[in-house]
């Protein structure tokens, strides 16, 4: 037993369950975000030429955030 593992999961719509609550979460978020309590880290952008650079990116697991190739 002392090797059993656990995964557990959770659903925010257990929680939020009016679209009133949603709506209120929603503006927190963004004023947060627009106040700086949260930063989004920036998306990292390659063109369509570089995208090995990019695949290695995301192997690495060195990234956060959105990887996007552009033609």
């Amino acid at each position: 037993m002392d090797t059993s593992k656990t995964l557990t999961g959770g659903d925010l719509w257990n929680h939020v369950t009016t679209l009133a609550d949603r709506v209120r979460r929603a503006n927190d978020l963004f004023a947060w975000i627009r106040e700086g309590r949260i930063r989004l880290e920036p998306s990292k952008i390659f063109p369509l030429s570089e995208g090995a650079d990019a695949h290695r990116l995301l192997e690495s697991r060195q990234s956060t955030g959105k990887i996007i190739l552009i033609p």
